[in-house]
């Protein structure tokens, strides 16, 4: 139960409220509590949702760095490293170009 409210306790609320409202309101205010209630479990659902993607997209990221890491580390050395050092340098290029 929530806030670790026992049976006895949930008890003693409800013949407070049935005192205090009245069987005639008691319904309708129990109606109000519950939908305030499923609001904002709906909100810290979607809260938690929102921090989950964001944790694994965060995750992904580090993972593609890491896997650039590797493949820079492995072609270091091979044509596909000079392959690479032409692209950049024809970019570097074109982007001077497109300044002037």
């Amino acid at each position: 139960m929530p806030f670790d409210t026992g049976l006895f306790e949930w008890l003693i609320i409800f013949v407070i409220a049935l005192l205090v409202l009245g069987p005639e309101r008691l319904p309708k205010a129990a109606q109000r509590v519950g939908r305030w209630f499923g609001k904002a479990k709906s909100t810290m659902t979607q809260f938690n949702h929102q921090i989950n993607r964001e944790l694994e997209i965060d995750e992904l990221r580090k993972k593609v760095e890491a896997h650039e890491q590797l493949i820079k580390q492995q072609a270091t050395g091979t044509e596909l490293e000079k392959l690479r050092d032409e692209a950049e340098k024809t970019l570097r290029q074109a982007k001077n170009r497109a300044k002037d």
